[in-house]
């Protein structure tokens, strides 16, 4: 193996035409926050400017593939200065996120991740975002941000483009957990190993079978893939305006409902808003 960067945030090596991006912060469940996804973006960049380079394989330190965004500087995010533009700076703390994922779906190479356990809001946005996500009967996956008063803006034009609008919905208006076997019968994991053992040898034979393509013919089945009038994952004005229009929504709400949803989960107690109680006198019957 020929190691080629190694930070603390992302570890980043190549084997061949494999460069595997490796999220290093296992200790705390691999944050998305600003230096992770800057570093996720960093390692992209030069994966996809080496030649010979035909897939970018993502893995993850710890129990957990990404437990999304870190809202652990709530404090610190909500009394940031504006930039010289006069922008939220949690807003364009957001967009990055959306910038990355956006550039992700754009690379040549096929993409790939490699989900070992929990894959939460940002962390299942790019489970979703790569063309072929694998992961082990550990894994699981939700978009818990409207229960903690967020917006999944920056995320869920990816989700919908693999799951649909229906199961888009269904995740995100609930805030549901699915496990693996959920997770494949509605398309977000590809595969799924026998065990978690068998997740290497999993993720070896969908390897094999990408590298057995042409890799011209590949390259250029992707990109006409991202140029049709469905696939809302084309880098054109309709889906940067939308894009910048979420992160201003998701600002909107960290400095309102999140102050409440985020102290509620942190207490693990129901939110204020919370009024499953009041169901107790509706009858379904």
């Amino acid at each position: 193996m020929e190691e080629k960067d190694s930070v603390a945030w992302v570890r980043a090596s190549r084997v061949g035409p494999v460069f595997r991006i490796h999220l290093n912060r296992g200790d705390a469940r691999n944050p998305l926050g600003a230096e992770m996804v800057q570093a996720l973006g960093e390692a992209v960049e030069s994966a996809s400017a080496l030649g010979g380079v035909r897939v970018i394989l993502f893995t993850a330190a710890g129990p957990a593939f990404s437990a999304g965004g870190n809202l652990g500087n709530l404090g610190d995010r909500l009394a940031a200065a504006a930039g010289p533009d006069g922008k939220d700076p949690i807003a364009a703390g957001n967009r990055r996120y959306g910038e990355f994922l956006t550039r992700l779906t754009q690379v040549p190479q096929v993409t790939v991740a490699c989900v070992q356990g929990a894959a939460m809001g940002g962390g299942a946005g790019l489970a979703c975002a790569v063309d072929i996500s694998i992961g082990s009967p550990e894994a699981r996956f939700g978009f818990p941000e409207t229960a903690i008063g967020l917006v999944p803006g920056q995320i869920l034009p990816f989700v919908a483009a693999r799951l649909g609008l229906p199961a888009a919905r269904r995740l995100m208006l609930t805030g549901r957990r699915i496990d693996a076997a959920e997770a494949c019968r509605i398309g977000l994991l590809d595969h799924v190993a026998e065990s978690h053992q068998a997740l290497p040898a999993l993720t070896r034979q969908v390897l094999e079978s990408i590298l057995a393509t042409a890799p011209q013919a590949s390259a250029r089945t992707k990109r006409m893939l991202g140029q049709l009038p469905m696939a809302p994952l084309e880098s054109n004005a309709a889906l940067c305006g939308y894009l910048d229009a979420a992160s201003e929504l998701f600002a909107q709400q960290m400095r309102t409902e999140a102050l409440e949803g985020v102290s509620a989960a942190r207490e693990k107690r129901p939110a204020r808003w919370n009024e499953a109680a009041e169901l107790s006198a509706l009858d379904l019957a």
